[in-house]
């Protein structure tokens, strides 16, 4: 018969060598040198987080015995195990609380930014900038973003619009925009050396082109792309289609922007628990763009909820179909209508769980659904959450669903904000 403390000293050396803050920092390690091939992402995303290939375990089934149970007390070491993982579990989920009440990150990116209209066309200007981004509390990486943040901010148009983009590179080495998915001319399409030249430390290059397909598209550096796209060179460039009807109709809408390896592994930009929650109203439809522009697979479950699948790539599906699990491919959108049926609080995340979880909770790739109805109201259960706040903060949770926004104040969470303030 096995000894039982041998599988305790097990657990608590994986529990070790799963330490969140630890497990992301080798994340980002690991993901410095992960080869471009396949097989070599596909290893790196599904074998054991550690850097040890996966061994099934040398115990037959049948000598598997139970092991003590809270009730019956059990070894002292194995009590202050699994009670340690109770109490970081619920630290991570009262964390993110305080985050959807006021941020416990510096910084956000993924915020739409309006076009000036010179002449007719629409017109932005980006900065691509070195900056100091806070994933997760006290995790701190040196990045680079699209106007200082991350991911950059959300460009819209429509089908028939001229579009211009003024780019200035600010960092010590050279670059270039990709304008992934959207139809335009070769020139614009933004590989050094294949269609444009680089664009150089301290240069600035102007893109320019006609919007011609509809979708949820993606901008991103081609230029060391396996280090500038994951130092957060990245955004979304929505396109709508000229008649509105031409799409499935929805209430509200969120981005998610999917990123790993050098950052860690993120959520527009952030690891959990500054992640934002996702919010609507009982009877709404909900439609989520998701974007993958790490270079794994994320395999995105929704607890509780369906999600149908309408577009893939920016083009229609003659036949949506539903699940409530979507696996998200490197460079792959797609659009999701989620029917909020029923109330809760629903968790999302990655369902390759060395991206989600481990013995110290959740991290990584992890949001929540709030789905509120006159009887289930996330306000009554943020105000147990206590949360010092002296003046308003610019950053508030207010804007990432498009179509809902509103001004912030120090009484009112975002929940409240988004759910009450609109019924």
């Amino acid at each position: 018969m096995t000894d039982p403390s041998v599988h305790i000293d097990h657990l608590a050396q994986t529990a070790a060598r799963l330490d969140r803050r630890r497990f992301l920092r080798k994340a980002g390690i690991v993901g410095a040198a992960i080869p471009v091939a396949a097989g070599a992402i596909a290893s790196a995303c599904y074998e054991d987080p550690t850097g040890s290939k996966a061994e099934p375990a040398g115990v037959g089934a049948g000598n598997v015995k139970p092991g003590p149970t809270p009730a019956s007390g059990g070894a002292p070491a194995s009590q202050e195990r699994w009670r340690k993982i109770d109490a970081d579990h619920k630290q991570g989920i009262v964390d993110f609380l305080r985050n959807q009440k006021a941020p416990i990150t510096k910084g956000r990116g993924n915020i739409p930014l309006e076009p000036r209209i010179e002449n007719g066309v629409k017109v932005w200007d980006l900065t691509i900038d070195e900056v100091d981004w806070e994933v997760a509390p006290g995790q701190v990486e040196k990045a680079r973003g699209y106007n200082g943040m991350i991911p950059g901010p959300i460009l819209r148009g429509k089908v028939g619009d001229r579009v211009r983009v003024n780019v200035k590179n600010n960092l010590t080495e050279s670059t270039a925009v990709h304008w992934h998915g959207i139809h335009l001319p070769y020139t614009m399409d933004g590989v050094p050396f294949l269609t444009q030249d680089p664009i150089e430390p301290g240069q600035t290059f102007t893109y320019e082109f006609t919007l011609k397909n509809a979708g949820s598209h993606m901008y991103h550096s081609h230029h060391d792309s396996a280090d500038q796209v994951n130092r957060g060179l990245l955004g979304a460039f929505i396109v709508d289609p000229a008649d509105p009807k031409d799409f499935v109709p929805y209430d509200r809408e969120y981005t998610l922007i999917l990123n790993d390896s050098l950052l860690g592994y993120t959520i527009n930009g952030k690891g959990f628990p500054a992640t934002d929650a996702l919010v609507a109203r009982k009877g709404e439809r909900v439609l989520v763009r998701w974007m993958n522009e790490g270079m794994m697979y994320h395999p995105m479950h929704l607890h509780g909820l369906a999600m149908e699948v309408v577009a893939i790539d920016g083009y229609k599906l003659a036949n949506p179909w539903k699940c409530d699990t979507i696996d998200v491919p490197p460079g792959n959108r797609f659009d999701t209508i989620i029917e909020a049926f029923e109330p809760g609080l629903w968790a999302f995340h990655c369902h390759v769980l060395s991206h989600a979880e481990s013995a110290a909770g959740f991290f990584g790739l992890v949001t929540v659904l709030v789905v509120e109805d006159e009887n289930f109201k996330v306000a009554d259960l943020l105000k147990s959450v206590a949360v010092p706040v002296t003046e308003p903060s610019p950053d508030l949770r207010v804007s990432l669903s498009t179509n809902r926004q509103a001004v912030p104040d120090t009484e009112k969470g975002v929940f409240t904000l988004w759910c009450e303030q609109n019924a």
